[in-house]
Formats: C-alpha cells, sequence, structure tokens
C-alpha cells in the first residue's frame, strides 16, 4: 500500500512540476468584418449584434483556430460628442456596455463592461480620401466568458479597431460622398475594418498547488480504507 501510495505521489510531482503556468500566455482573438455607425455623439456595431466574417483564435502568436460562421460582435461607445472631419482624438464614457463577441451561435462568447474612457482616434490619410477611425480601450469588467479553444483571458482585458470611414454626412455641407475637400463636422457616419480582444491566459494552478491537493486526495483515499 505504502509503495503503491508513493509511486502515485511521485508521479504527481513529476506531472506538477513539468506543467508550466498558462499566465505568461497572450491570448487573442482577432477579428475582421466589423461594421461601425456613428450617430453624431455614439459609436455602435450596426444593427445590434454585427455579423462578423471571421474570427481567429492566437496563443502567443500562433494560430490554434479560425471561426467563420454564427459569429458576432457587439459594441457601444457612448458620449463621443461631435467629431470632426481632420485628425482628432475623443473619449466615450469608460462605463454600461461595452463589447459582446459571439461565437457558436451563442454558445460561447464574452461580454465586457467598460470600466475606463475608451480613446478613439480619427486620422485623415492621404489629405481628404482616406480616414480611420482606430479605437483603443482596457478593462477589467468581465461579465462572463465562454470561449472556444480552451481560451480564459483574466482582466484586465485589451479591446481595439481599426476601421475606414465609407459614408458620412457633414452637419453643414450633408455630403454623402466617400470624400470631402470641405471641413465640417460629422452628423453620421459608416465605418468597416477589424477588431481584437486580447489578455493573459488565466492562471492554472501552480506545482506545489496541484501535489497538495494530491497529497490531500491520497490521505482522504486512505483515511477511508482504515475506516473500512
Amino acid at each position: 500500500m505504502r509503495k503503491r501510495l508513493l509511486t502515485s505521489l511521485t508521479g504527481l510531482l513529476l506531472v506538477a512540476l513539468a506543467v508550466t503556468p498558462a499566465s505568461a500566455n497572450l491570448l487573442s482573438i482577432q477579428f475582421s468584418g466589423l461594421n461601425l455607425y456613428y450617430d453624431g455623439n455614439n459609436l455602435q456595431t450596426v444593427g445590434g449584434e454585427d455579423p462578423l466574417a471571421t474570427m481567429n483564435f492566437f496563443n502567443d502568436g500562433a494560430l490554434v483556430g479560425t471561426l467563420t460562421q454564427d459569429i458576432g460582435a457587439s459594441m457601444f461607445v457612448a458620449n463621443l460628442g461631435t467629431i470632426n472631419q481632420g485628425d482628432g482624438t475623443y473619449f466615450g464614457d469608460g462605463s454600461g456596455f461595452g463589447l459582446t463577441l459571439s461565437m457558436n451561435a451563442g454558445a460561447n462568447g464574452i461580454i465586457l463592461n467598460w470600466d475606463s474612457p475608451i480613446q478613439v482616434n480619427v486620422n485623415q490619410n492621404a489629405g481628404v480620401t482616406d480616414v480611420s477611425v482606430l479605437g483603443s480601450a482596457s478593462t477589467s469588467d468581465i461579465i462572463a466568458q465562454a470561449l472556444p479553444f480552451g481560451f480564459d483571458i483574466q482582466a484586465p482585458v485589451q479591446v481595439s479597431f481599426s476601421t475606414q470611414i465609407t459614408d458620412f454626412g457633414l452637419i453643414d455641407f450633408n455630403e454623402t460622398e466617400r470624400a470631402s475637400t470641405i471641413g465640417g463636422e460629422y452628423a453620421w457616419f459608416d465605418a468597416f475594418g477589424t477588431g481584437e480582444v486580447s489578455g493573459q491566459a488565466s492562471p492554472i494552478p501552480e506545482p506545489m498547488t496541484l501535489l497538495t491537493l494530491g497529497l490531500g486526495l491520497a490521505g482522504f483515499g486512505a483515511a477511508r480504507r482504515k475506516r473500512k
């Protein structure tokens, strides 16, 4: 009995020592096909949940899985205020609902609230014909997550998106062209592009924790046998 117990504990120790905590791993979900709409104050996904084209899952830069069906995103950035044509930096409210990524028709996903301001940069590239809308935020308010491919992201979570304005209207000129040489304030715009959610992997039990658990289970088993 003692020999069997010693063998079991030795094996458990070897397994524990071989385990590398996953807390150092950077997990990233990169998605494409993101449609955003600015209404003169708020920036959000089109139609509530926006169907996405792809989701790629990376562990420390290595691709571990891809989804192309039954995926979507819902995002809301409140109170950016008036956005002007030309370069500018704006900040949305750092509270309330932030982002949901939905996978496998809602069976998997992650839901985040904002807990700090969301920075949105508007860059008028190449003169007037190429306008990008870039966003970034960090939040520790994870409402729920059930991700595929063994992903479990711990706080804080980094959120970013990179989009291009495709259509717009100006408050003063009511223009709806793809490009304009006239300065003004956006009444609205549509933007299309990509996004990313990333963070460190939630840590797995440390080797000594596993060993302690093993000793406890072994002792529990021995006590049960003794009572018999």
